[in-house]
């Protein structure tokens, strides 16, 4: 390969990296992955069983450390840049999935986000 298709190479590898590197940024491996375990315990928050759903309000309401231990939710939503009082009173608002086969929230999901 010449000298200045390498170098051009490298330079498009940078502009790339500094698309996700910034703190707040979306498409990392490791924030898909915190998004994952938050929509989880969110999902088992508002589903039908109660061992989940109880393991879930424990994990999303429980009491926080100082400072926050990993994994924890105070811990998820500062590696996420999201404010832990507002994704708990986004939480606290959704109804329970009760009888539906959807959770009644995902069609309204927009003025849980937005509102």
């Amino acid at each position: 390969m010449a000298r200045g298709q390498t170098a051009r190479l490298a330079q498009i590898d940078v502009d790339a990296a500094q698309l996700f590197d910034g703190q707040g940024q979306r498409g990392t491996p490791e924030r898909n992955l915190l998004m994952a375990v938050l929509e989880r315990a969110i999902l088992d928050f508002v589903g039908n069983d109660p061992k989940e759903a109880a393991a879930a309000e424990e994990w999303l309401f429980g009491e926080a450390e100082h400072p926050p231990a990993a994994f924890t939710l105070p811990w998820v939503c500062l590696q996420l840049d999201l404010d832990i009082k507002r994704v708990r009173e986004i939480i606290k608002a959704m109804p329970k999935r009760g009888k539906h086969r959807i959770a009644p929230w995902y069609f309204a999901r927009e003025q849980f986000l937005n509102g």
